[in-house]
């Protein structure tokens, strides 16, 4: 897209950039944007890969330390705070859970006030569209009001509250971007906290039978990273997107049985579903966003279908389970078909 050029060999810091969403991101400004970026990473969720892409480089550092971001962030005009703890890793320690996912925000957005450097072009926290809760309208947009079901819903809502806040009270130019269950290459299913579709992918290549909680008939609205990665990028570089927040989703609406079928059809083999009982963590019936006002303010739709992101993230993990593969999305080995 025209509009991402401006950001085109521009220095770039990202915070969590060796997870999921942050390696693809990584790899996009990287590879496509010719950017120069920087990654500060503790690998709590992650680890480093055996090679990385050329231009990146990586830090590895925390991001609640003023000492580790620091020096990144007075060299980069543009940043990406990606960083955050999981859904459930917030359960089981709430108090480290806002730390990382709100106390560190208010950290670098504090910093970024005090230094009131006029290098900042822009910072684009990411928080999630779990902060809808059980929404009130299907499909649901920006002006439905939150409904804080856990506790990794309530700190993501509390860094958004910090990004807007020093953006009208102070002038720095940030946005919020909320992204949909993600899915794609590069999701870990060596992590046990990693998304259904890694889970179901791992499974089925290993002719586990698929577990679904509950009925199967809750349904999501699941967005492919790649997809994703390009919002978030022209989030960063639109005068649009100035002191605003936008769903990142595809207004599609899937049921996890339907995904376990087209993962049980991609992978082939005799592969078992089985029900068990449902979770006690983010337990919403329905969810689907509404992604027009990216849409109309940004020019931003979503291109991949479920089949087809299913498609690519299949053939990824295979060959990421071959003898000999590339050691993750950052290295210069690795190919991922767009």
């Amino acid at each position: 897209m025209r509009q991402l050029e401006s950001i085109r060999g521009q220095s770039v810091l990202v915070t969590g950039g060796l997870g999921f969403c942050g390696a693809n991101l990584t790899r996009f400004l990287a590879n496509e944007l010719g950017c120069r970026v920087t990654v500060l990473d503790d690998c709590s969720n992650s680890s480093l890969p055996d090679t990385l892409l050329a231009g990146v480089d990586v830090r590895l550092g925390d991001v609640r330390n003023e000492r580790d971001f620091e020096p990144l962030v007075r060299e980069s005009p543009w940043i990406f705070h990606l960083a955050c703890r999981t859904i459930l890793t917030c359960a089981a320690d709430p108090l480290a859970d806002v730390e990382v996912n709100a106390v560190s925000t208010l950290r670098l957005l504090e910093f970024l006030r005090r230094e009131a450097s006029p290098r900042l072009q822009r910072f684009v926290y990411t928080s999630s569209t779990s902060i809808y809760g059980n929404c009130r309208h299907i499909p649901t947009d920006e002006l439905d009001p939150p409904n804080i079901l856990n506790h990794y819903a309530a700190t993501k809502l509390l860094g958004e509250h910090y990004t807007m806040l020093y953006s009208t009270a102070y002038g720095l130019p940030t946005t919020c971007v909320r992204y949909s269950n993600l899915y794609g290459p590069g999701q870990t299913t060596r992590n046990p906290y990693c998304g259904v579709i890694g889970k179901f992918i791992e499974a089925a290549l290993d002719g586990r039978p698929l577990t679904i909680h509950g009925d199967g008939e809750q349904t999501r609205d699941y967005t492919y990273v790649d997809d994703a990665v390009e919002a978030t990028v022209l989030a960063a570089v639109s005068p649009q997107a100035l002191g605003d927040a936008f769903n990142i989703a595809t207004g599609v609406e899937t049921s996890v049985n339907t995904l376990a079928m087209h993962v049980k059809a991609l992978v082939g083999g005799n592969v078992a579903i089985e029900h068990v009982d449902r979770r006690d963590i983010d337990n919403i019936r329905r969810r689907v966003l509404s992604p027009e006002k990216i849409r109309v303010r940004l020019g931003w739709t979503p291109r991949t279908r479920v089949a087809e992101g299913l498609r690519r993230t299949v053939a990824h993990l295979r060959q990421a389970r071959r003898p000999g593969a590339s050691g993750g999305i950052l290295s210069p080995a690795d190919s991922v078909t767009a």
